[in-house]
């Protein structure tokens, strides 16, 4: 309902297809998914491709913000949903290329971020967001992050929650390419043919390597109980109701601080 499946020679290809919501994250659609990429995974593709339908202004819009978990009836998301969907791209054996055309929001920054290169357009650019919503983000959610962009970097993305444009994005190492939207296609497939002529199994074991030692700091947070402790009062927050009630108010909230 919400992606098409492609599979052209040993490549796969996944178009987020909900151009209407801004290919926002809902739960069925990570769910799809999560589907289409277990199904590449057994057709034994050796390259991944992530897309939006060519011309899209927005390549996704992050996790839909009625469907985040409510602190009313919901135990704390010390995962959310989307955190399945990011292990099985890390996960998954071959190169994952995101192909990005428009703007990026949110959870949409960490599905590009869970792939493993990132080529965007001129018109590409990048938003990280949970300060707007005072959403609690788990340690692993920042290294992905921190796995791209130095520390202080990270904390102006986060902490001023702004747009950043293709070019700062290239600069930074968040984008591997910037290519002219009308030659994205062919510069990115060009790319793949050349992952594609090298042996799969160097290339599924040197990317195990690196997600694991560029996890290897991240590792031992997982567990600190104040983390967790801060992640569950940021959901029982006030200015996490506030922030969602305005989002879909259109209003800026007003935090509190509690």
């Amino acid at each position: 309902m919400y992606i098409k499946i492609e599979v052209t020679g040993k490549t796969g290809i996944i178009t987020l297809d909900n151009d209407k919501k801004h290919n926002s994250l809902d739960l069925e659609m990570l769910a799809e998914i999560n589907d289409a990429v277990d199904y590449l995974k057994n057709e034994k593709v050796r390259t991944l491709i992530i897309r939006s339908n060519p011309g899209s202004k927005v390549w996704c819009a992050g996790l839909r913000i009625d469907q985040l978990p409510d602190p009313e009836k919901d135990s704390v998301p010390y995962e959310y949903p989307l955190e399945k969907t990011l292990n099985k791209l890390e996960d998954f054996p071959g190169a994952v290329i995101a192909m990005i055309e428009g703007s990026v929001w949110g959870g949409g920054c960490e599905l590009a971020f869970a792939c493993d290169i990132l080529i965007g357009t001129p018109g590409s650019s990048f938003a990280i967001t949970p300060a707007k919503l005072n959403a609690p983000y788990n340690p692993v959610q920042v290294q992905r992050v921190l796995s791209l962009v130095e520390t202080n970097i990270a904390k102006e993305l986060f902490f001023t929650a702004s747009p950043i444009k293709a070019g700062r994005a290239l600069e930074l190492g968040i984008l591997n390419h910037v290519v002219e939207k009308e030659r994205l296609d062919k510069f990115t497939f060009e790319m793949v043919e050349k992952i594609n002529s090298n042996a799969p199994q160097s290339i599924a074991l040197l990317k195990k390597e690196i997600n694991a030692i560029s996890r290897n700091q991240i590792e031992n947070l997982k567990n600190i109980d104040e983390i967790k402790d801060f992640i569950k009062e940021m959901f029982y927050s006030f200015d996490f109701a506030e922030g969602k009630k305005a989002f879909l108010e259109k209003r800026r909230p007003a935090f509190k601080g509690k």
